[in-house]
């Protein structure tokens, strides 16, 4: 596809919604078209072409803190939209059907920053800002949403009852977290080796669970001992933990 191909494209995209919001037909449509290449002709011959002073870059966030997406088109009084996956947020700074979007900075600066309040894992998506009068996009910034794990759980516990003799079989879960959380078993301060592990990947398809078992044979066992089970990931690396103690009968 040509750059000229590329503008006209993206031209009618906004041209398309601004026949939504301002309820023109068809024909206002082509007359809205109209103006904006006139405008960007204008601006070009006059060496005024619009371009970004700053655009939005990769980021990484952790669910349930603030992140500001960048936007900056200084001597450019048009329509900005924000794309997201593909789709408009809204028209201009109108977002009101993301009440978590805010669309801040001057706007006679030219700044037309995204900011989400609360990053969710449904933010978690490629973001670019639009001039559409201008026709010209930002360069694409993917936003990750980090989450952490949900409490792990050893199951049998607080308590693991086990007959003197018996090797004991440990099984500790750490759900829902994106990326995947990872588990080692602690007792004494120290690690204990040869645990092994399984991940499941979530309907999502980005949040994961996973599951570790372990086994101590039964002469490396003592009767009230502490054994923990801590999980991290990104999100959390300091982790979170549980624990259970072996109560051997």
């Amino acid at each position: 596809m040509s750059a000229f191909q590329a503008d006209l494209l993206l031209l009618l995209l906004g041209c398309l919604l601004l026949s939504h919001e301002l309820g023109l037909p068809g024909r206002g449509c082509c007359l809205v078209l109209g103006f904006m290449y006139k405008e960007k002709y204008r601006r070009m011959t006059e060496g005024q072409a619009s371009s970004f002073t700053q655009q939005p870059q990769d980021q990484v966030v952790i669910a349930g803190q603030p992140v500001t997406l960048l936007c900056a088109i200084p001597e450019y009084n048009g329509i900005v939209l924000w794309i997201k996956d593909g789709l408009a947020l809204g028209v201009g700074r109108d977002l009101s059907s993301y009440p978590r979007y805010l669309v801040v900075g001057d706007h006679l600066s030219g700044q037309h920053h995204l900011k989400i309040l609360r990053a969710d894992l449904q933010d978690d998506a490629v973001y670019e800002c639009q001039a559409i009068q201008a026709a010209i996009r930002s360069r694409p910034a993917r936003l990750t949403v980090l989450v952490p794990p949900d409490d792990p759980v050893i199951l049998g516990g607080p308590i693991i009852s086990l007959r003197a003799g018996d090797p004991l079989n440990l099984t500790c879960h750490a759900d829902n977290a994106k990326p995947a959380a990872s588990i080692i078993w602690m007792r004494r301060g120290e690690v204990i080796n040869g645990a092994t592990y399984s991940k499941t990947l979530l309907r999502d398809g980005k949040r994961e669970s996973i599951m570790s078992t372990l086994f101590i044979a039964p002469s490396d066992i003592e009767n009230g001992e502490s054994i923990v089970c801590r999980a991290t990931n990104k999100a959390i690396p300091s982790g979170k933990e549980t624990s259970v103690t072996i109560d051997i009968q």
